[in-house]
């Protein structure tokens, strides 16, 4: 791959799987009148953003993308982690090394566009290989093994637990699983190994802190932050959707 681009521009991918075993079909389901994915895609047409694509398994998804008119790729149906599938897009559109991509979860339909462009912004203020976004906990994250927290340490991630005392309790935030990556930093991740602490605390990005790499993160701004992955969420996001009209 070439080494020369801009930081100040990024790419969107959205990774959108069709097999969901908590939420089948889940890109598909209908959220006051627009699936889940075109959801998302609207969010994400309302950035800067050079390009945007949906990464799917599914021909299914692929004809739905045509049908909203979003560009999408077909990757791999084995690839173990989103972050496989991430790379293997970056690599069929043949991405310059030094881009920055935004991996938008394809089960978030409020993300806010605010957030896409600062973490973009970020990327650039600290020439980083990797950003996130964080919130404040709710009182139903505390105990919630299902909702991620991490601490910080300036605006960097000091580390990610899915245990709220891990750390002290007082400092921890909501980790949102959007990430910002250099194309040639996510080859380089997809090689390493798993390390102890991704397989002991089921969290892939454990795998760039155990190999001494930053993370950097920066507040969301955004007013919702729900991920899509049971029937509960889907008739929470429903009344979003209709709250918001």
């Amino acid at each position: 791959m070439r080494q020369e681009t801009s930081l100040m521009s990024y790419r969107i991918i959205i990774p959108a799987r069709i097999g969901s075993t908590r939420l089948p079909n889940k890109p598909l389901k209908d959220i006051a009148g627009k699936t889940l994915i075109e959801r998302v895609v609207d969010q994400a047409r309302k950035t800067s953003a050079k390009s945007i694509h949906v990464a799917t398994d599914s021909d299914e998804i692929m004809y739905h993308c045509n049908e909203i008119n979003v560009k999408a790729l077909l990757t791999s149906s084995n690839h173990k982690t989103g972050s496989d599938r991430l790379f293997e897009s970056c690599d069929i559109l043949k991405l310059l090394d030094e881009e920055l991509i935004i991996n938008i979860q394809g089960d978030e339909p409020f993300i806010d566009p605010k957030d896409i462009e600062n973490l973009a912004k970020l990327a650039e203020k600290e020439n980083a290989n990797m950003v996130t976004l964080y919130s404040s906990l709710g009182s139903n994250d505390l105990a919630n093994n299902d909702v991620v927290k991490l601490w910080m340490d300036a605006n960097t991630v000091k580390d990610f637990s899915r245990d709220v005392d891990h750390l002290p309790r007082k400092d921890a935030k909501k980790h949102i699983g959007v990430y910002g990556y250099k194309v040639n930093f996510l080859q380089k991740f997809i090689k390493w190994k798993q390390s102890e602490n991704e397989i002991k605390r089921n969290l892939e990005q454990m795998r760039v802190m155990d190999n001494g790499e930053k993370i950097y993160a920066i507040e969301s701004s955004g007013k919702y932050h729900i991920g899509v992955d049971t029937e509960s969420d889907l008739k929470q996001a429903i009344e979003i959707a209709l709250d918001l009209e």
